[in-house]
């Protein structure tokens, strides 16, 4: 007869109870990772770089504000090289008309002074209280009679056309004064072909503004897909290529290569830890096992910074995701540390007091950067800290759950009598690698190298070549450059044009002196209602005007009665009403006023954007002071060094008081000051190694560098915990060293593929925790033990 089993003793109530918690943990965890994932779809992401700016600085705010929505982050600079230059003054006219079809674009010169009818139609009828030139010396005998003159030897011209249509209304020629105001105010290019060139001829030149910012990377994009739509309409059957720059053709491309390389590295990094894995562990589970303290971990982070902040910044979301590389860590001390003799929820219990003390030095050093100063770095503290607490939550919790209670992963690796020599404690080696340090250390200090790089534009993705092409385009073209402008700010819009009148006059003398090339700015399309009136008073009553009229006309075949139209529009500019940002709303003049003249919090807001400035310093220096408001020089890229250097001392300094509670949270976990060198002094070490090693390879330190470094203070915090633990068990710290192994493995796996990237940006994140935890581990390995026990 077949055998019968013996009937299964009956459970406990404590073991039924525990049966009954890990049932509810998996709903319970995936009842949170709905509601976190569907904060995180709700939350919006912005690269709205003010969350980076300390709240106390107004200049700073005011920078990155023309960073974000500047008149200059809208321009496109456009060249047409190649074939002949006549057929590169025809694509050069049939583009503009192109791209002035589409409602992409507030403007395409190319030296055509083309406006569409109605804009000519309100500048014809404006031209008084606008024209920059009109002055009583214009209306006397002499100014009359050289202004016909002129206009007889422009009806010889190319000009006839144009001169015709207005001649009688306009003798005076302001609307051909506005229509080189329209230009741009900045130095304009030569013509050939009645369109803009480069001084050798060898390239046609277009200058194009965009109605969304240059940040709006979606709209620029879309800007940019037109423009070669149009330029393929335009050069068709001829040879000419088109070239382009500007800040959103560079931002767009900065996006496309940063998320090529890193979508590349990222899948060429999975697919090697996951290989890792299954060669380790030789089990499928492990990988998604391994996954569910890292899905959490994000999760929860993004949640947390939503539930904050209600947003969240890009760059924030990127440097936090590197922090959490330490989250894979996790599942890999349990995987390592499972014996047949113990069940997995024993494991975790075994670990816990040390897996607790790697979460808490980590969330400490993240506390500290929590500062409402500081929206950018209070989000990459709150996202770290969420962040660890549930991939550590989900480690020691929902995995027991998820496994058998005896379950462990079959190691292909025997751990044996190997582990056993690397584990051998060696003294002197440690004592060396103490002396090296304090050595490295010590000439760091007494030769004080450059060490932090504060510009940006080191770490830009966009190749020289471009950044070269950028510049030659607006060098030719006159256009304002990206990083000088000056910022006048004041109560109302009215102070803040006459303010700009004031710093206008300035500038004129300067650029007689050839201080700078040129500038642009609203007060040359909108003067302030004070210069309008100025200028109506300057007009001459009918009579006046009548009589100097006849007396310049006489001699000249023009026929009488001709200018009549004349006479009644001056007349009526006489008593016309005074223009104002709110009259142009709607119109190119509007938008144009619009970008360079605008309202915030802190009244309205000025821009006078400059080209070929020589000596920055010396024009900022003597830049008049106005009477109510501001006038400020302001250089973007030495403001945005500040800014970044400011914002790299915050950060150390709150990391220092971090380190400082990471001390005192392992003394108490420890109990014992030589456990707490243990710990600590092996990561410390490996910083400053790291540090050197950076320095010797040619490397300045920036923001990159420092969020890389912090995570490599948590591995090797969680290293010296785990090395420096005061085990007696031969075999569990071989499987220490077997779970340090695999973890340090896949780090120097993942971020050694960064470290080859071309983008200056991943190579700084990769090259840094490469060595930072090469030389942890190593460092750790070597030293922990003999600080534990006496060093003898």
């Amino acid at each position: 007869m077949p055998s019968v089993p013996p009937p299964r003793p009956p459970s406990s109530p404590a073991t039924a109870g525990s049966q009954r918690y890990r049932r509810l943990i998996l709903p319970l965890w995936l009842l949170a990772a709905l509601g976190c994932g569907w904060a995180v779809l709700t939350t919006p992401v912005t690269t709205d770089l003010t969350l980076f700016v300390p709240r106390a600085d107004p200049v700073a705010e005011l920078l990155l504000e023309q960073l974000r929505s500047g008149p200059t982050t809208r321009l496109i600079l456009l060249g047409l090289d190649g074939d002949s230059e006549t057929a590169r003054a025809a694509v050069s006219r049939q583009l503009a008309e192109r791209l002035r079809s589409t409602a992409l674009f507030a403007r395409a010169a190319n030296g055509a002074d083309a406006l569409p009818e109605t804009e000519l139609q309100a500048l014809f009828a404006h031209r008084y209280l606008l024209s920059p030139a009109l002055s009583p010396a214009r209306f006397t005998v002499d100014g009359l009679r050289a202004a016909l003159q002129q206009r007889l030897a422009e009806l010889r011209s190319p000009l006839a056309v144009f001169q015709k249509r207005w001649l009688a209304s306009d003798p005076t020629g302001e609307l051909l004064s506005l229509l080189r105001v329209w230009q741009g105010g900045m130095h304009e290019p030569a013509k050939r072909l009645g369109v803009w060139f480069s001084p050798d001829g060898d390239r046609a030149l277009l200058l194009v503004e965009t109605r969304a910012s240059g940040y709006d990377l979606v709209a620029q994009r879309e800007a940019v897909t037109a423009i070669r739509q149009a330029f393929a309409a335009a050069s068709t059957g001829t040879g000419v290529r088109l070239t382009m720059s500007g800040p959103g053709v560079l931002a767009t491309l900065a996006e496309d290569q940063v998320r090529a390389g890193a979508e590349w590295l990222s899948a060429l990094a999975l697919a090697a830890v996951i290989s890792m894995l299954l060669l380790v562990y030789r089990s499928a589970r492990t990988v998604w096992l391994g996954a569910l303290p890292m899905l959490s971990a994000l999760l929860t982070g993004a949640a947390a910074v939503d539930l904050v902040f209600g947003k969240m910044y890009l760059i924030t979301l990127a440097f936090s995701m590197t922090l959490l590389g330490e989250t894979l860590d996790y599942p890999t001390y349990l995987f390592s540390h499972r014996r047949a003799t113990e069940t997995v929820e024993g494991t975790l219990r075994q670990l816990w007091p040390t897996l607790r003390l790697c979460v808490a030095t980590t969330a400490l050093g993240c506390l500290a950067m929590l500062d409402s100063g500081f929206p950018g770095l209070s989000q990459l503290g709150v996202f770290t800290i969420a962040g660890i607490v549930a991939a550590v939550t989900t480690t020691r919790w929902l995995l027991p759950a998820l496994l058998p209670p005896n379950w462990a992963p079959p190691q292909p690796v025997a751990i044996g009598a190997w582990a056993d020599d690397m584990l051998r404690p060696r003294p002197r080696l440690a004592l060396v690698i103490g002396g090296c340090g304090l050595l490295v250390l010590l000439g760091l200090a007494i030769k004080a190298p450059p060490l932090w790089e504060n510009d940006l534009a080191a770490l830009s993705p966009v190749p020289r070549e471009l950044l070269r092409l950028d510049q030659e385009l607006r060098t030719a073209l006159g256009a304002p450059e990206v990083g000088h402008l000056i910022v006048v700010t004041a109560p109302d819009a009215e102070t803040a044009l006459r303010n700009s009148e004031t710093i206008a006059a300035y500038l004129d003398r300067r650029q007689t002196d050839g201080a700078l090339a040129g500038y642009d700015g609203a007060m040359r399309y909108l003067p302030s209602t004070h210069a309008q009136r100025q200028r109506q008073t300057s007009l001459p009553d009918t009579e006046f005007l009548t009589a100097n009229l006849t007396a310049a006309v006489a001699e000249l075949p023009f026929k009488p009665g001709l200018f009549a139209p004349f006479l009644n529009a001056v007349a009526a500019a006489r008593t016309a009403p005074l223009l104002r940002p709110e009259d142009l709303s709607g119109t190119l003049l509007g938008m144009r006023t619009s970008a360079l003249l605008f309202p915030g919090e802190r009244g309205w807001t000025a821009l006078l954007p400059l080209s070929g400035v020589r000596d920055p310093r010396a024009l900022a220096a003597g830049l008049p002071q106005v009477e109510i408001g501001q006038a400020r020089y302001l250089d973007l890229r030495a403001e945005t060094n500040r800014i970044v250097a400011g914002f790299r001392d915050a950060a150390l300094q709150r990391l220092g008081w971090g380190f400082a509670l990471i001390v005192a949270v392992v003394w108490i976990g420890l109990r014992s000051w030589r456990r707490v060198a243990a710990a600590l002094l092996p990561v410390l070490l490996a910083l400053v190694f790291t540090v050197a090693a950076l320095l010797a390879l040619g490397e300045r330190l920036s923001l990159f560098h420092l969020v890389s470094l912090l995570l490599v203070l948590g591995v090797g915090v969680d290293y010296g915990l785990f090395f420096g633990r005061p085990d007696a068990d031969p075999d569990l710290r071989r499987r220490t060293l077997h779970a340090l192994l695999v973890c340090c493995g896949s780090a120097l796996t993942v971020f050694g593929m960064l470290s080859t990237s071309a983008l200056p940006a991943l190579r700084a994140i990769g090259l840094t925790v490469t060595l930072g935890v090469a030389a942890s581990f190593i460092v750790a390995l070597v030293a922990a033990r003999p600080l534990l026990t006496r060093m003898s």
